[in-house]
């Protein structure tokens, strides 16, 4: 039989897991943290500061983003380029909503950019544009979150460093952005501006 206070430790432990509370730890230097600081590099983890949960949260090169129980997409740290979807390029600190009051089902953060998905699965974009990782078309930066073009939905999407992936729910892989070392996985090492299919095996 599990002695008193072993079963209350662990239900403590089991009660601190399962909160959704975000604790970040590492280099803090661009706010990547989110507890308020650009100055500390954090040994252990460290609460995002605001008191919000998260079901998902996703750690890019210099940002965090993390997506609470109602869908709704927070990042913070390093804001060039729009990245973080706040409409501006500042550094934040500490969790600010992404702008548009989109619902999301998944978030991932690349290198300068991040990518969501809707319930319907449409997929949207934000940051650095170079070389076509949103896949909208263009290689402009994009404050807020952009479509990404091509009409499809996807059911997983992944934001690499200069390139993004999606997954239909069929199973049919889509890579956009940079491919110079073939890694858009379509047969050449040229950049895609939209989606395009990862050929066959």
């Amino acid at each position: 039989m599990m002695p008193q206070n072993a079963s209350m430790a662990l239900s403590l432990a089991f009660s601190w897991r399962f909160t959704g509370a975000a604790y970040c730890w590492g280099n803090g230097w661009d706010g990547q943290l989110g507890n308020g600081s650009n100055i500390d590099i954090s040994l252990v983890p460290t609460p995002v500061a605001g008191g919000l949960t998260f079901t998902a949260i996703s750690a890019g090169a210099d940002h965090t983003c993390g997506l609470s129980p109602a869908g709704a997409a927070y990042c913070w740290g390093h804001g060039g380029h729009g990245r973080l979807g706040t409409g501006d390029t500042a550094y934040h600190l500490v969790p600010e909503p992404v702008a548009g009051g989109f619902t999301f089902t998944d978030i991932t953060a690349g290198a300068d950019h991040t990518c969501g998905l809707t319930p319907a699965g449409e997929a949207y974009c934000w940051g650095r544009g170079q070389n076509g990782k949103l896949g909208s078309g263009d290689t402009d930066n994009r404050l807020v979150p952009t479509p990404v073009a091509g009409g499809l939905t996807f059911a997983s999407i992944s934001a690499g460093r200069a390139h993004s992936c999606g997954l239909t729910s069929s199973g049919a892989a889509y890579c956009w952005g940079n491919g110079e070392y073939g890694q858009l996985g379509n047969g050449d090492t040229e950049n895609r501006l939209v989606p395009t299919p990862v050929a066959a095996p």
